[in-house]
């Protein structure tokens, strides 16, 4: 538009400078150009960028105000300039006017307030102008002018709506897209970052790290006794926790740490201080919110929470490496350290190759030979005999040599080969329990995933029922956290094999996380108390409470009790006095192979105050 204004100025005054005054004919037009030019400039920089959207609506008003002016202006002159010329002169003035209203206006298509306000402003001033000179030619000029700028006007409101129709459309689009963005990246029950969010943090925040070659610690955090909360309570009290949770981890955490809500129970914290010091006093800190007591819906719950470091590039220089690495950490938290923060170290590195070493063995093994059972007795006190044999895992790897089951179980379990081990243990202890005398039984430990798994009990009992071993002298024992992994499922299952005859056992008991209006609803036979809180049991008294009251408890519900891990004379003779039947540990005798066990059964009787066979 001010290109257009200067030249057709330019050249109107180049057909007038010869009958016009200096100052018409050439100083306004000086003046005139000035203005436009400046205008033109601060046009050409504001588009070298993306200007802010208040910087862009202040300079359209601008643009519209000065679009006006200067139209004016340009009337103004040309019109000043009509007495001083011939017919020509003044065909050229009006030549002038018209074309420079209709170029204005068509350059002012996007903004079409200003568009309308020269169009109008112009022609009424150039219609009225005219008029009074009573030349029907110019009155017609003027009339034609004012129509075909008229005509021009509603086109250009036309293609305005359609234009701003337009836009307002791709706007909607871009907010709908950045919303659906934002809903993409976010938790919905917390409105935490997601774990898609969480993962392209981590790897921006990682290759910024080591640009800067500074470091950063990933931090994974899972909630000890949650889904205990969410199988008591229900789920609705269990979204208030997690949502309670993450609240009071923005609260724990630094300013600039992000924070993300993985799915389930678990979070996970990208923290720019990666000092030991700082990150396990951050974990203690956190440990400590998360463990005060909660109040929710008038329910009082209390939970604790495990958690894991590692450290980028020191501990792993892959963002998918330090994740997992963390994850590693709070596995190792949830398993020694419940409760309680804990930092991946180079121990941790060994172990990861041991188990990724004995996963791969594993896969490879003939468990047919290379997985053998060995029996640990139950003593019943009352008789001196043995009640009952405890199957237990041994493997003896062609590659690794004799593997631990503490370390092959888990990770048989966490590759999903236990169920195949169970299958291949469960026959071979119903194989050697075909020699033992009646009524001695056979006590058999199963996985979560063997209770959980479709299925799972279906194939227990098959076993079962094709050895030909009475199911009435099977005990199958299960932990309080085989439960809690998916307590509909797993009473399911442990309802179908007390309706095949077997006994189930609750092992470990006390140590997890199951209520007692849980424990009334499973068909449970035995209670099994763990090893803790039996070791040196004479001297700590609130250990021989726990004791005494578990074995109460199981008196009053009408079941036996097994204490488990008994290792000196000492415990022996204080459970005695409790009035505990069962007993199972090394004081009493270590596992037994197969020929060994059988021995002992015939050979072993335990009396009041002492061993003999």
């Amino acid at each position: 538009m001010h290109v257009i204004c200067i030249v057709n100025m330019w050249a109107l005054s180049f057909t007038a400078f010869d009958h016009v005054p200096l100052t018409l004919g050439l100083y306004c037009p000086l003046i005139l150009t000035m203005l436009c030019g400046s205008q033109a400039i601060s046009w050409l920089k504001l588009g070298a960028g993306t200007p802010e959207d208040g910087v862009a609506e202040i300079a359209l008003v601008r643009a519209g105000r000065f679009s006006g002016f200067i139209t004016l202006a340009l009337s103004a002159w040309a019109l000043a300039l009509f007495p001083f010329g011939d017919g020509y002169a003044q065909s050229h003035i009006i030549f002038f006017m018209a074309i420079t209203i209709i170029g204005s206006v068509s350059c002012l298509t996007h903004l079409l307030p200003a568009a309308i306000v020269v169009g109008l402003a112009t022609n009424a001033v150039f219609f009225a102008f005219l008029v009074p000179t009573g030349n029907i030619v110019f009155l017609t000029m003027a009339l034609n002018v004012v129509l075909v700028s008229g005509a021009f006007l509603l086109i250009l409101v036309g293609n305005y709506r359609e234009f701003t129709s337009q836009v307002e459309a791709q706007l909607r689009t871009e907010a709908l897209g950045r919303e659906n963005q934002r809903l993409a990246n976010i938790d919905s029950l917390t409105h935490l970052p997601n774990r898609r969010s969480f993962f392209a943090r981590l790897t921006a925040e990682c290759a910024s790290a080591s640009s800067r070659q500074s470091r950063l610690a990933v931090a994974m955090l899972d909630l000890d006794g949650f889904k205990a909360v969410n199988d008591l309570y229900g789920h609705a009290t269990g979204d208030s926790l997690l949502v309670e949770v993450g609240r009071r981890l923005e609260r724990a955490c630094p300013g600039d740490a992000f924070l993300a809500r993985l799915g389930g129970d678990e979070y996970a914290i990208i923290v720019a201080n990666a000092e030991e010091a700082g990150l396990l006093n951050l974990g203690e800190r956190i440990c400590e919110e998360i463990a005060a007591p909660y109040v929710l819906d008038g329910i009082s719950v209390l939970i604790s929470a495990s958690v894991g470091f590692a450290v980028y590039p020191d501990h792993a220089a892959a963002p998918d490496l330090v994740f997992e690495y963390a994850d590693y950490a709070l596995y190792e938290a949830k398993r020694n350290r419940t409760g309680r923060p804990v930092l991946f170290c180079r121990e941790h590195s060994f172990a990861i190759l041991r188990n990724a070493s004995i996963e791969q063995a594993l896969r490879d093994a003939d468990l047919r030979s290379e997985i053998a059972v060995a029996f640990q007795p139950i003593i019943d006190l009352e008789t001196g005999r043995v009640a009952a044999f405890e199957a237990l895992s041994r493997w003896e790897s062609r590659e690794l040599g004799e593997v631990s089951p503490a370390q092959f179980i888990p990770i048989a379990e966490k590759a999903g080969l236990v169920s195949e081990l169970t299958r291949h243990l469960l026959e071979q202890s119903l194989c050697a329990a075909q020699q033992w005398p009646e009524p001695l039984r056979l006590s058999f430990n199963l996985s979560p995933k063997d209770l959980c798994s479709a299925g799972g009990a279906l194939r227990l009992a098959s076993i079962v029922l094709k050895s030909g071993f009475d199911p009435r002298r099977v005990d199958f024992e299960i932990t309080e956290t085989a439960m809690m992994h998916d307590f509909p499922h797993a009473r399911q299952a442990v309802e179908a094999l007390k309706a095949l005859g077997c006994g189930i056992s609750l092992d470990d008991f006390g140590t997890g996380y199951s209520s007692l209006t849980q424990l009334q609803t499973l068909p449970i036979t035995k209670l099994k108390i763990d090893r803790c809180f039996v070791a040196d049991l004479q001297e700590r008294t609130t250990g021989y409470k726990i004791v005494k009251s578990m074995l109460s408890l199981a008196r009053e519900m009408g079941i036996d009790c097994i204490v488990e891990g008994v290792e000196t004379e000492d415990e022996l003779r204080t459970l005695r006095q409790l009035g505990c039947r069962l007993v199972q540990g090394f004081h009493m005798s270590k596992p037994l192979d197969q020929d060994a066990a059988r021995r002992y059964v015939e050979t072993v009787l335990i009396e009041p105050g002492r061993l003999s066979a």
